[in-house]
């Protein structure tokens, strides 16, 4: 009778890595779910949008958050005025690749163009956020931390979504410049929001009352940019016809309003 094979045990690197991966990727799977569970059966009688493309769209926003990822490190900021200067860069990169991206011959004056831009923005949240909770090393698995680095997760699931909605809907209807100043705008502004928290992170300080103060207000402010592109950028990208066909086939599934 053969002995049962021995599991080698789990290690601290690989638990490192499973906890970042659910740190990062949980929130942006979340978002993903509530930004487009009412736009797919059973909600409606069909899906408004190919779950191809969505799955393309996260794939790509993957690569996009790797090369966005190298990029930080590549261009590590030696003190303030650097830092914001790569955030400005890096976000300018970031929304830039979206549009390109959402512009393409297939893609261009498509409703559902707007859908595709939430999971490219959701595809590039959840591997940056991810790479930020790996780097933290076991430091990450301490109660406080792994909180912040949590919130800071969801905080680029709102904005990466709401931005990729906005930039979709741009391409969907031709307002390319105005799609891209709103997204570019909610970025830069993100992202200053953060500054004191990610000082605050790479110096290892004991104070953390204005960082978490950075966090709480950043956070805040996502909430409200993606609140407005779930309730009003995702429904006006349907035509009229759809939108009422929608809305039938909500209350019939749901029974009630949205």
């Amino acid at each position: 009778m053969r002995d049962a094979p021995v599991r080698a045990p789990v290690t601290s690197h690989q638990l490192l890595f499973f906890v970042s991966g659910v740190v990062g990727f949980g929130p942006s799977i979340a978002v993903l779910y509530h930004a487009l569970r009412t736009y797919d059966y059973p909600h409606t009688d069909h899906a408004y949008f190919e779950s191809r493309r969505v799955f393309l769209g996260i794939a790509v926003g993957m690569v996009l958050g790797t090369v966005s990822g190298g990029l930080a490190v590549a261009l590590a900021a030696p003190d303030l005025l650097a830092l914001v200067l790569v955030l400005a860069l890096l976000a300018l990169f970031e929304e830039g690749f979206k549009l390109v991206y959402l512009n393409r011959k297939g893609y261009r004056g498509r409703y559902d163009t707007t859908f595709y831009g939430v999971a490219i923005g959701i595809g590039m949240s959840a591997l940056v956020a991810a790479g930020t909770a790996y780097v933290n090393g076991p430091g990450l698995f301490a109660p406080g931390r792994i909180t912040l680095v949590a919130v800071f997760s969801a905080s680029l699931a709102f904005i990466h979504a709401a931005t990729g909605a906005v930039l979709g809907f741009g391409c969907s209807r031709g307002d390319l410049l105005p799609a891209f100043v709103q997204a570019y705008a909610a970025r830069v502004l993100h992202a200053a929001m953060l500054i004191p928290f990610f000082v605050w992170s790479t110096t290892g300080r004991t104070d953390i009352a204005i960082p978490l103060f950075s966090l709480a207000a950043a956070t805040a402010f996502t909430v409200v940019v993606y609140w407005y592109a779930y309730g009003s950028v995702l429904p006006n990208t349907l035509p009229p016809e759809m939108r009422r066909e929608r809305r039938r086939s909500f209350r019939k599934a749901t029974g009630g309003d949205e």
